[in-house]
């Protein structure tokens, strides 16, 4: 009987890894269809954004050489915003760990994430990881809303400092016995 099972399994197995080689086939192979043709030479690349000016040098001769001049679309400032904005993700995901780090296998206050014995445990980690996703995941898809990102940070941080402090504070709490 055991036997029947571990052919089972292995063909179970052989069968996926054959579908995952094909998925990763499919994948690698769609990227080159459908990636850009190759300049030939002389020929300048089809870019909307780049503005070629031919300079001739005395020094090379009547060979035209092109100086690309690429307009810069990111100020500095928004880098930094950016920046902020990715490490104010960062710091969510931190505090939401130490939180729960903190909290494990203690007793619980918040009663939706205590497990039944009032501990913390998975089901308050799942809870609070779901929130986590909750928030980070609609930030990622309005990304490109350059003056909601300072707004995203401000509001991420905030809560970055309320998990965290309410770690320092599950520091001072012993588990129970």
């Amino acid at each position: 009987m055991e036997s029947v099972f571990a052919n089972v399994r292995r063909r179970h197995m052989r069968s996926l890894i054959v579908r995952s080689a094909a998925a990763v086939l499919l994948a690698v192979s769609t990227g080159t269809l459908f990636a850009q043709s190759v300049t030939k030479p002389g020929q300048l690349a089809a870019e909307s954004a780049a503005v070629f000016s031919p300079e001739v040098s005395p020094a090379e001769g009547s060979f035209p050489t092109y100086k690309n001049h690429i307009p810069q679309f990111e100020d500095r400032h928004d880098r930094i915003v950016n920046r902020i904005w990715v490490a104010s993700m960062l710091s969510i995901v931190a505090a939401t760990g130490f939180d729960a780090g903190t909290s494990w296998g203690k007793r619980e206050g918040n009663s939706l994430l205590a497990s039944s014995n009032g501990t913390f445990g998975s089901k308050g980690l799942s809870i609070k990881a779901g929130v986590a996703a909750g928030v980070i995941v609609p930030e990622i898809l309005f990304r490109h809303h350059k003056d909601l990102k300072s707004k995203f940070a401000i509001g991420n941080l905030a809560e970055a400092a309320v998990f965290s402090g309410v770690a320092i504070h599950n520091m001072g709490i012993s588990a129970p016995k």
